[in-house]
Formats: C-alpha cells, sequence, structure tokens
C-alpha cells in the first residue's frame, strides 16, 4: 500500500487535507521567461498551492523528427529558466514543480531540489523513466490517462521496487477537452481503495463541477491547466482557464472541501439557539445540595441545556453548581445517585 501522506514542501497531504491545487502552467508561456513569471505570479494570486510547467527536449521525445518533432520543439521549456522560474515561484509563496519526459530533465530539476516529481500520463508507462524518477525517493505525482488498471499496477510496482511509497494516483483522462462523461470521478474511490495513499484528480474537462464533485469523492490534489489568454496560440491555451477563472475554479474546490465538514451529525449552534426545541430552565435560583423538583422546573425554548425530553431523568438528581433562576440546566449542574 501506498503512504496515507506525503509531503511536497511545506504542505502535508493526506485524504483529509485540504485541496493541494497545481495550477498548471505546461508550455503557455509561449517562450517567454517573463510570461512564465507571470504566470507564476497569477497561480500564488489564485490561491493554488503549486505551479507547473512541462521539462523535455523534443531530439529525446522525436529523435526521428518526424512531423511532431517541430511542434514540440516549439514549446519547449529553456532548462535555463528553471532555477530562475523556481526562485522566483518562492518568492511567491508558491511550490514550483515540473514534469519531466527525460532522465536530463530530471536530473535538472533535482539540481534545484525540487520538492516533487509530476509524471505525465504519457510517461506513466515509460517504466524506464518512472524507475529512475522515483529512485530520486521525492513523492510522484502520477497522471494515468492512458491507462488501464494494470498500467496504474505496474507503475506502483515500479515505484515501490525502489522504496518509494510515497505516490499519488491522479485519475485524469487524456482528452482536451474531456467531456463529462469520460471522466469517470469513481475510479478515485477504486484507488483509494486498492492503493491507499492520497488520490488526486488532473481535471481537463472546461468547467469546474468535476472537480467540486471529485472532492466529494476524496480527492485531494488537483491539476488545472490555466493561461493568460485562452486567444493565445498554442495547442494548450484554448481550453485552459484564463486568471480570473482560475480564482474561481481554486475558490470552487476550497468551497466544497469545507462543505464536507464533519461525519458527526449534530445541531449547528444557530439551530441550538433559534430552534424550536423545549429545553429545562430553573424556575427560581437553585443552589448546590438541593434536589431537583418538577416545581424547580420550567419548560421553555430554546433548548439551551437538557432538552425537556430528560425532565423524567433529571428529577431527584443533586445540584452541584448553583444555577440563576431562568437559567437553562445542564448535566453539569446535576449529580446522580
Amino acid at each position: 500500500m501506498l503512504n496515507q501522506s506525503i509531503r511536497v514542501g511545506v504542505r502535508l497531504i493526506d485524504s483529509n487535507s485540504s485541496p493541494y491545487i497545481v495550477a498548471e502552467a505546461g508550455s503557455n508561456f509561449n517562450q517567454k521567461l517573463d510570461v512564465a513569471k507571470r504566470l507564476i505570479e497569477v497561480a500564488s494570486e489564485s490561491g493554488a498551492s503549486a505551479v507547473k510547467f512541462q521539462l523535455f527536449r523534443a531530439d529525446s521525445l522525436y529523435p526521428n523528427r518526424d512531423q511532431l518533432y517541430s511542434v514540440f520543439k516549439e514549446l519547449e521549456l529553456n532548462p535555463d529558466w528553471v532555477e530562475p522560474l523556481s526562485t522566483h515561484a518562492s518568492e511567491y509563496g508558491v511550490e514550483f514543480l515540473a514534469s519531466a519526459f527525460d532522465y536530463d530533465s530530471v536530473d535538472i530539476l533535482e539540481d534545484i531540489s525540487i520538492s516533487a516529481h509530476k509524471i505525465a500520463s504519457s510517461e506513466t508507462t515509460n517504466l524506464k523513466l518512472l524507475h529512475y524518477v522515483a529512485s530520486k525517493r521525492k513523492p510522484v505525482l502520477v497522471s494515468t490517462g492512458m491507462c488501464d488498471l494494470v498500467d496504474v499496477q505496474e507503475a506502483i510496482n515500479v515505484c515501490l521496487a525502489v522504496g518509494n511509497s510515497d505516490i499519488v494516483l491522479m485519475q485524469c483522462g487524456s482528452m482536451y477537452p474531456l467531456p463529462v462523461q469520460h471522466v469517470h470521478l469513481r475510479t478515485i474511490s477504486t484507488f483509494n481503495e486498492m492503493f491507499g495513499g492520497p488520490v488526486g484528480f488532473s481535471d481537463h474537462t472546461l468547467g469546474r463541477h468535476a472537480a467540486v464533485a471529485a472532492v466529494g469523492v476524496g480527492a485531494t490534489v488537483f491539476e488545472k491547466h490555466f493561461t493568460l489568454d485562452k486567444e493565445a496560440d498554442g495547442p494548450d491555451h484554448f481550453y485552459a482557464l484564463e486568471p480570473d477563472q482560475l480564482k474561481m475554479y481554486v475558490r470552487a474546490i476550497q468551497d466544497a472541501y469545507e462543505s464536507l465538514g464533519s461525519p458527526v451529525k449534530q445541531m449547528l449552534p444557530d439551530e441550538i439557539t433559534q430552534g424550536r426545541r423545549e429545553g429545562l430552565y430553573a424556575a427560581h435560583t437553585l443552589e448546590p445540595g438541593a434536589v431537583l423538583e418538577v416545581e424547580n422546573l420550567l419548560v421553555k425554548r430554546p433548548a439551551l441545556g437538557l432538552r425537556a425530553r430528560y425532565q423524567s431523568v433529571a428529577i431527584g438528581a443533586k445540584i452541584t453548581k448553583t444555577i440563576e433562576a431562568g437559567d437553562p440546566i445542564g448535566w453539569e449542574h446535576l449529580e446522580f445517585h
């Protein structure tokens, strides 16, 4: 089983922790350092926990230089920018993360002492790369798009084989955008039941409803693409959130988490003070040592102490603390023999 809690930077993440939200900048920096820095600032302003980029080399992904080579070549993040971007993220109070797609990129991230690694869906079945990443003994966020359950199990086995059980499985569908009928949030429960550990949701839908629902089925880590401008040129801008939308997305997830509340059913403070429930009150001042009798009681609303239904139990009890006339009677005022 995977560890039930992991630490990414200063944040402890477990099944009960507040949402850890990764704002995915990806390749939406338009190959400009100032834009990449502005994306970090937007992630911070939104309330996200981390900002993530992608670190790959087209020469490694497409060594035969096929038709996709030129596309990915234009999307590369300059490795010399990794350290200044990481520093910028630290200055703005967000964790810097990146998905590495080759060994050299992993090493670059290790050189800046990155706090966790992210495995993109396309690389989850690249078991050699996964083995190399897991061997760094950092937490690993593993997206599971393009995978079936056997692929997920194999990925976990690789990580466990090198002694790394700090794994977060991210339910994911690799369609951009992802239609809601292909989100399959129940898989989050399956991951949790089968493997344990914190579970997440890498969200490629156009809205925020799926993420809100994911909170309800146990997701604690979230990832969402964002951009400065949906109309910008590039493959990932059109389905990404703009700054104001990212703020609303983060707030919606946080609100959903807060709404989970307690598993214990109890009355709310305002319900106690305003509810039409009858309670027991002192008809006159009652001193310690007195025995509670019917004539000592008033029944009125609201029920701030004992509910009226406990009257027969309370009668005959000894008073242990002074109760002023008109005050509610509580269990703490009574002693039973």
